[in-house]
């Protein structure tokens, strides 16, 4: 008994590990299909005197300096980063509570709780530097929209004064005072 529940763990454990590769995996990325569009497709020849297609040389395409050779790779939203973490949690929660379930009733040495529970505390530690990260993160973003906004405020402000019209009022030679000398407003 304590063999099949030892290879009922051993299948959990590959599982947790394969499970997820095999869900991420693309067509275009696999090793096999890179290598087959990467090659040059080979250039068909018609004989004319049989008929036949005769392969013929394979015919390379000229690299232009502007077209790159490989695609550039796009970083992973945060969504994704965010589901590969709770997959990641998930799984990580599994493979511990799976060991404990056959540790606790005696079918597996009591040690084999010990890899899961370091995987998860090691992997609660990165995930608390990446909140961390995170944070910091969107701090100097908000920072950095605030700094875009004020300059943009600033610039209006300034483009406003340029634009603003000057009047120059004429200057009188007597200006009335009412508190010069005794002169005072009529009426008083």
């Amino acid at each position: 008994m304590s063999s099949a529940v030892l290879y009922l763990a051993i299948v959990a454990v590959w599982a947790v590990v394969l499970v997820p590769m095999w869900l991420r995996r693309d067509s275009e990325s696999t090793g096999i299909s890179r290598l087959l569009h990467k090659r040059a497709p080979e250039e068909e020849v018609t004989e004319p005197e049989t008929g036949e297609h005769v392969p013929g040389p394979a015919s390379e395409p000229e690299a232009s300096p502007e077209a790159p050779s490989e695609p550039a790779r796009r970083r992973p939203g945060r969504g994704a980063v965010i589901a590969r973490r709770r997959r990641r949690t998930a799984g990580l929660t599994l493979l511990l509570a799976t060991s404990v379930g056959v540790a606790a009733p005696g079918y597996a040495p009591w040690w084999i709780i010990a890899p899961p529970a370091v995987l998860m505390i090691c992997h609660l530690a990165l995930l608390r530097v990446a909140a961390g990260i995170d944070a910091t993160r969107r701090h100097e973003h908000a920072a950095r929209a605030r700094a875009e906004a004020l300059a943009a405020r600033r610039a209006a402000a300034a483009e406003e004064q340029a634009r603003a019209e000057i009047i120059e009022l004429p200057v009188e030679e007597e200006v009335f005072d009412q508190y010069a000398d005794d002169r005072r407003a009529v009426g008083e």
